[in-house]
């Protein structure tokens, strides 16, 4: 492979750097395991087979001793530095999101795992350890109650993995795919605007900020996909504790952690 150009993007999981004209490598951390790696590729090669992306993943390869990925190099920016760069295309970012997540919706497939068995796999995982055996049982209970579907699910969608590229948009990161009801996808993005962590050390000024920006594209982006599928506010919440579970077990953000406990726990207490 050739030299590692310079830092693209850095990332929870991985850092990307430039390697060609057409083309970024994104170099995994060393706490990142092989089978999650693994899955990224063939997930990543399946949006792509399936129209979901116009990213190409090229495969894995070696980089100076680290594990990476070869992808299609990106033209454009996140809609994050659109809406960054001018507060006004708030509305415009928002509804190009939310169409965007609507399209990838469209699709059906079998290709990708079940997101309610996803979800309770990571039940007995160590970042829901806080639970005990009979509030495990009543959350599986639950997970086991919700609807099925065949649409596409990203499951980590949000403005800074959906991108401007070539006259169109492009959403990357396919990593934590899954097949299932839409509301389970919109459910974890609209965690993702107001529960997630925004990024690992902000200060309090820009966590004010930042804040509240994100909250109203939230809002405007989930108005916009309500608005064009006709989805429920009702099913949507029917998902949020779903997507509680997800974002715990994925990822285990400590400053995260309390809150979507508690989140889990008021529902399967009742």
């Amino acid at each position: 492979m050739s030299a590692l150009g310079g830092l693209v993007a850095h990332g929870r999981s991985a850092d990307v750097h430039s390697l060609t004209d057409s083309t970024v490598v994104k170099v995994f951390h060393d706490d990142w395991g092989s089978e999650a790696i693994d899955r990224e590729v063939e997930d990543a090669t399946a949006a792509f087979e399936l129209g979901l992306t116009p990213i190409r993943c090229h495969g894995r390869t070696d980089a100076d001793g680290r594990r990476a990925a070869i992808f299609d190099r990106i033209e454009g920016v996140a809609l994050t530095t659109v809406a960054e760069k001018n507060p006004l295309r708030m509305g415009r970012v928002a509804r190009a999101l939310a169409q965007e997540h609507a399209r990838i919706h469209r699709v059906s497939t079998d290709r990708f795992p079940d997101v309610r068995d996803v979800a309770a796999d990571l039940v007995g995982t160590a970042p829901l350890a806080a639970f005990t055996a009979r509030e495990r049982g009543a959350l599986l209970d639950h997970l086991a109650s919700l609807p099925g579907g065949d649409s596409v699910l990203h499951l980590d969608f949000h403005p800074m993995n959906v991108f401007r590229h070539g006259g169109g948009i492009a959403t990357i990161d396919w990593q934590s795919t899954a097949c299932g009801d839409p509301a389970a996808d919109v459910a974890m993005t609209r965690l993702l605007f107001t529960e997630a962590e925004l990024f690992p050390g902000a200060t309090r000024a820009q966590l004010l900020i930042y804040g509240a920006a994100r909250g109203a594209m939230g809002r405007m982006y989930l108005s916009e996909y309500l608005r064009v599928t006709g989805m429920t506010t009702a099913r949507l919440d029917q998902w949020a504790t779903a997507a509680r579970v997800l974002r715990l077990g994925m990822l285990d953000i400590p400053s995260e952690r309390e809150r979507l406990v508690h989140g889990i726990r008021s529902v399967i207490s009742r």
